[in-house]
């Protein structure tokens, strides 16, 4: 990429970003304020908070701000998106730290601390797919201590065909009411930002990202649910829904009957692979 700290408006483009995902996604702030509660309430100290798929940084901050002497460590594959979250967070920059790293690889584990207190995401791991996603939540119980919890605010479907139909057209009746004339759309906003970051920016990003085959709509929550449980979460819930988004979770190893021994995300991960 050609553009540089000193040669892009990073703020602006924070900004613009921001537009971008309040004409999208019903409810944002809400959704970081219930799960920055949840994260209060269910832990007794908040040292560490890992970010997964960090984006621009936006839940980090929030974060950062509601947890004032915390560290957030955000993760994320997209190089065109970190400048983004280390100019919003310039202000943190001594608690703020961010990570390239691809969640499709084991290798990340070594790059992150542990343990930590909140293992959170939003709008991120629909990118992935479902072996993907059930091999990270395995791969968890190496980085999040007895306790801690896990959050994710992202697109959750149903397995009815009708349901999920009824959901979608819900949620465009919505966005048509509630309009942002000053924001754009998702590609106008990466067609537009691509082009300032230089000729090079899609390629790179492109070729940082590789062939992503999540499902835009989300997999069944149930079946989120039942993966958390299987790998060791206990208290697992869906704890805010709209439509085709939802808030889940649950806490690691809360109690002794759900113990069991950590699951090897490295060995489960060689043998999907």
């Amino acid at each position: 990429m050609e553009s540089s700290p000193w040669t892009l408006d990073w703020q602006a483009w924070v900004e613009r970003w921001d537009r971008m995902q309040e004409k999208h996604l019903f409810a944002r702030a809400e959704r970081f304020d219930l799960m920055g509660r949840l994260i209060a309430d269910t832990q007794p100290t908040v040292h560490r908070i890992l970010d997964l798929g960090c984006g621009p940084g936006t839940l980090t901050l929030a974060f950062l701000i509601r947890f004032p002497t915390a560290h957030v460590y955000g993760v994320d594959l997209d190089p065109t998106l970190l400048p983004l979250a280390r100019a919003r967070t310039a202000r943190y920059a001594d608690r703020a730290h961010f990570l390239q790293v691809d969640l499709r690889t084991a290798a990340w584990l070594r790059d992150v601390p542990a343990p930590v207190d909140a293992v959170v995401s939003a709008t991120a791991l629909h990118w992935l797919n479902r072996q993907y996603i059930e091999t990270l939540y395995a791969q968890m119980a190496t980085v999040i201590r007895p306790g801690g919890i896990f959050l994710n605010a992202d697109h959750a479907g149903s397995d009815s065909p009708a349901i999920q139909a009824c959901w979608e057209r819900h949620r465009a009746a919505v966005r048509q009411e509630q309009p942002r004339e000053d924001a754009e759309d998702w590609e106008g906003f990466w067609r537009a930002y691509l082009t300032a970051l230089g000729p090079d920016a899609r390629q790179t990003r492109e070729a940082a990202l590789g062939g992503r085959d999540g499902i835009e709509a989300g997999l069944p929550l149930a079946w989120h649910l039942d993966q958390l449980r299987l790998h060791g979460f206990s208290h697992v819930d869906c704890f805010w829904r709209a439509d085709c988004d939802a808030i889940y979770g649950g806490l690691f190893q809360d109690s002794a009957e759900t113990a069991r021994p950590p699951i090897d995300g490295w060995s489960l991960l060689r043998h999907l692979e």
